[in-house]
């Protein structure tokens, strides 16, 4: 006997919009895959010339990105590749 396919987990970012009754109609709007990319691909992805930038935007929380806690205190920034992409498109939409 074979054994079943095992369950594969999919995440979503969804867009809600309110209907008359009260409800909400729920709409998926990209698939986030959870893919993290360093600080330094985000630079060259956005047109930067360096990561502070990007680091910037973090802080500021334009874009989605964490720093893994260390015993010396120097992780490398993961920057989420999703917010990369929107925020480039923003950016584009807004020229």
């Amino acid at each position: 006997m074979s054994s079943p396919a095992p369950a594969q987990l999919m995440l979503f970012e969804t867009v809600s919009t309110p209907n008359g009754d009260g409800s909400f109609t729920v709409k998926p709007r990209r698939l986030v895959d959870g893919k993290e990319i360093s600080a330094a691909a985000a630079a060259r992805m956005l047109g930067f010339k360096d990561k502070e930038t990007v680091y910037n935007l973090v802080k500021t929380r334009q874009i989605r990105g964490w720093r893994p806690d260390t015993a010396r205190g120097n992780g490398k920034y993961k920057i989420d590749l999703g917010s990369v992409l929107d925020y480039k498109a923003a950016r584009l939409a807004a020229r």
